[in-house]
C-alpha cells in the first residue's frame, strides 16, 4: 500500500480508542505499520469501548497493516516489554506517539491524592517511559520521530490535566534540544479543541454530568489526523521542538489543504491559526 508513511513502523501509546485509536487508523491508511499498543483487551466499561483488537481491525479494514501489544504505560516493565517485542519483530521503530493519558474527576483542590498520582505516572511517565525505551534503537539508526500529546489544558486556565499536559510540553522541548544531533525528531501536538472521544464525553466532577455532551459543535478528529501524519514526516531539519496545534500542523506542512479543514470545524478551529507562523 503506497502512502506518506509507507514502510513506516510506527507505535502508538493509548490507541484502544480516542485520539490514538483515531491516528491509529490514519497511519495505516497511509502505509504504516502501526503497533497499537494500550491496556485494554477486553472492554469493561461501557463508557469507554474499543480495545486494541478492534484497533487493528480498524486499521486493516482501511487498508493497512497492525498488530496489538498490551502494555501498561505506566509501568516500566510492561513498556520495556512493548519496546523488545517491537525491535525482536520489526527490527527498529520509526515513528513514537505517546498519546496514552487519563484524566481524572475533581479539581486540584478536590482530586484525590491517589488519582493526582495515577495521572502523573499515566500521563508524565507514561510518555517518558516509552521514549526512554525506543531511544537507543532510534539513536542506533540515527533516526526517528516522537510525537508527544498534549492539550488546550495546558494553556487554557489551571487543572490538574493541564499541569500533567505542561509537563510533557516541558520534556518535549528539552528533549528535542538533546537528540537534535542524533537524527530524531522530536514534537507536540494538542487538538486545537475538544474532539468527540469517550474519554472527553466523561464527567469531570464525581457524580455530576460532563455538560459538555451537549455541545454541537466538536470539532470531527480529521484535521487533528492529518496534522498527526504531516508530524510523523518531519525530520530533524523540518520541525523538531515545536508545540503546535493541528491547525497550526497544516498550515505550515499543507497549506494547500487549509481551506478544506476550515470548512469542517467550528470557527475556533480558524481562529487558532491567528497565532500561527508559516
Amino acid at each position: 500500500m503506497a502512502g506518506r508513511l509507507a514502510g513506516k513502523v510506527a507505535v502508538i501509546t493509548g490507541a484502544s480508542r480516542g485520539l490514538g485509536q483515531y491516528c491509529a487508523v490514519g497511519y495505516g491508511r497511509e502505509g504504516a505499520t502501526v503497533v497499537v499498543a494500550a491496556r485494554t483487551e477486553n472492554a469493561a466499561d461501557s463508557r469507554l469501548p474499543g480495545t486494541i483488537h478492534e484497533t487493528v481491525d480498524l486499521v486493516k479494514a482501511a487498508g493497512g497493516d497492525a498488530v496489538a501489544i498490551a502494555c501498561n504505560v505506566a509501568d516500566n516493565e510492561s513498556v520495556e516489554n512493548l519496546a523488545r517485542q517491537v525491535l525482536e519483530r520489526f527490527g527498529r521503530i520509526d515513528v513514537l506517539m505517546t498519546n496514552a493519558a487519563i484524566q481524572p474527576p475533581g479539581r486540584i483542590s478536590t482530586i484525590q491524592i491517589r488519582h493526582w498520582e495515577l495521572e502523573f505516572r499515566v500521563n508524565v511517565h507514561g510518555s517518558f517511559y516509552p521514549i526512554r525505551a525506543f531511544l537507543p534503537s532510534m539513536q542506533a539508526a540515527g533516526s526517528g520521530n516522537i510525537i508527544t500529546i498534549s492539550s488546550i489544558a495546558a494553556h487554557r486556565g489551571g487543572s490538574h490535566y493541564g499541569a500533567s499536559k505542561r509537563a510533557i510540553e516541558s520534556m518535549t522541548i528539552g528533549l528535542a534540544d538533546e537528540v537534535r544531533d542524533q537524527g530524531i525528531a522530536v514534537n507536540c501536538l494538542r487538538p486545537v479543541g475538544g474532539i468527540d472521544t469517550p474519554g472527553f464525553m466523561m464527567a469531570r466532577e464525581p457524580g455530576q454530568p460532563n455538560t459538555r455532551a451537549t455541545i454541537s459543535n466538536y470539532a470531527p478528529p480529521d484535521s487533528y489526523v492529518e496534522a498527526a501524519v504531516l508530524l510523523a514526516m518531519q525530520t530533524v531539519s523540518t520541525c523538531t521542538g515545536a508545540v503546535l496545534n493541528d491547525a497550526e500542523v497544516i498550515k505550515r506542512f499543507a497549506p494547500d489543504a487549509l481551506d478544506k479543514y476550515k470548512a469542517m470545524n467550528p470557527a475556533s478551529w480558524g481562529e487558532a491559526l491567528s497565532g500561527a507562523t508559516d
